[in-house]
């Protein structure tokens, strides 16, 4: 064998030799280089994909919020207004005279009893003397015994003895009578702490006093001080 065949087989057998052992490797560094490329195309698709989904969010938001905004519109044209509350008024101011509702206490009358020309001085027996004043009419179902009026320059004196049927109570019903024309009652004492009262107004006066008090009736006094001017 010549130099130059064994330098060929020698150059061939280096070849083959390096293509043995570059070729798989070659292989592999592709294949891993595929896997890489795999994996880093995942890898940016992964990444690409927070900008997808926020895109997509994003569009999804703005379909959502449109869809809502238009479920609004939709819910503010069907669903009815809302109801307002509506305070109760008042049926009337509070006044000076009081609060609404509420009636005004009457006022006691304050004019005279009695008025010019005064009665002639007289006495009666059995009933009620011409003059006597109406303001101090006795209860009903009363026996009157005396009765009398005395005139002195725009006063009245005025006094009676009578007798009243029960059930009655002379003592309320003068009391009753008297604060109408705006007389007070005021403390007094009687005879043997016999039931009495006294009403006055100004200048004027009348005292009232049970004498007796029977089955069947009750005896009483009246006396009285009237003025034409209170």
């Amino acid at each position: 064998m010549n130099l130059k065949r064994l330098a060929l087989l020698v150059l061939l057998g280096v070849l083959v030799g390096v293509t043995i052992f570059w070729v798989p490797g070659r292989f592999a560094d592709s294949s891993s280089g595929t896997d890489g490329g795999g994996a880093v195309g995942a890898a940016s698709s992964g990444s690409s994909s927070p900008g997808a989904e926020a895109t997509s969010g994003s569009g999804s938001s703005g379909s959502s919020g449109s869809s809502g905004s238009s479920g609004s519109g939709q819910k503010s044209e069907s669903d009815p207004e809302p109801a307002t509350e509506a305070l109760p008024k008042a049926a009337s101011t509070p006044t000076e005279a009081g609060l609404p509702g509420l009636s005004e206490k009457p006022r006691a009358r304050t004019t005279a009893l009695i008025s010019e020309p005064l009665p002639k001085q007289a006495v009666r027996k059995g009933g009620l003397v011409a003059g006597y004043p109406t303001a101090l009419a006795p209860p009903a179902r009363t026996a009157v015994d005396v009765s009398s009026v005395s005139p002195t320059e725009g006063v009245l004196q005025v006094a009676l003895t009578a007798s009243c049927r029960r059930p009655c109570d002379v003592l309320r019903h003068f009391r009753t009578g008297l604060a109408q024309h705006g007389f007070k009652e005021v403390t007094t004492t009687s005879v043997e702490n016999a039931p009495a009262m006294s009403m006055h107004r100004g200048d004027e006066s009348v005292s009232v006093t049970i004498t007796d008090t029977g089955r069947r009736a009750v005896d009483f006094t009246l006396y009285s001080v009237l003025r034409t001017r209170t």
